[in-house]
């Protein structure tokens, strides 16, 4: 899959990741420099957030997120620093457990990199068993996920 960052292109490495197949299990330190293994089966459903910018997080993606916080367990991933992953943090309140900018694992497992500094943006919704139920990855990082239809497979 080719994906557009800016004015350029880029093939997406490794791994495409299907719905209905097994999600990889992938080791990340979060922010508050805990390490993870997230992906595999766990006790909620898991939701994968790549942003290429941590600023795309909106009161959308976090209003829906916030509807269905009780069932899930949320990571958001970024190659931006942690300075602005602070920001974004503090703006919306989101727990230092839940973000990381250790991305390198994630997108080559994921099948969401785009090179050594870059990821493109994605969203994948995980079940219990560790199967990936949905899946959105826009073919520019400029556009927006489909909220809409995150919210319509969380319901």
């Amino acid at each position: 899959m080719e994906v557009k960052y800016k004015k350029e292109f880029y093939i997406l490495k490794a791994k495409d990741r299907k719905v209905e197949s097994e999600a990889p299990a992938v080791k990340v330190k979060m922010l508050n420099n805990e390490e993870k293994v997230i992906g595999m089966m766990a006790p909620k459903i898991q939701i994968m957030i790549s942003m290429p910018n941590i600023k795309d997080y909106n009161n959308g993606l976090h209003d829906i997120l916030k509807k269905f916080e009780s069932k899930l367990l949320i990571y958001i991933i970024t190659n931006n620093s942690i300075q602005e992953c602070e920001k974004i943090k503090d703006a919306f309140n989101i727990d230092s457990a839940f973000i990381s900018n250790d991305f390198k694992n994630f997108s080559l497992k994921f099948g969401v990199n785009l090179n050594d500094d870059l990821l493109a943006k994605s969203i994948f919704i995980i079940d219990k068993e560790g199967i990936i139920k949905y899946k959105e990855i826009p073919s520019n990082c400029e556009y927006s996920l489909d909220l809409d239809e995150f919210e319509t497979k969380l319901e």
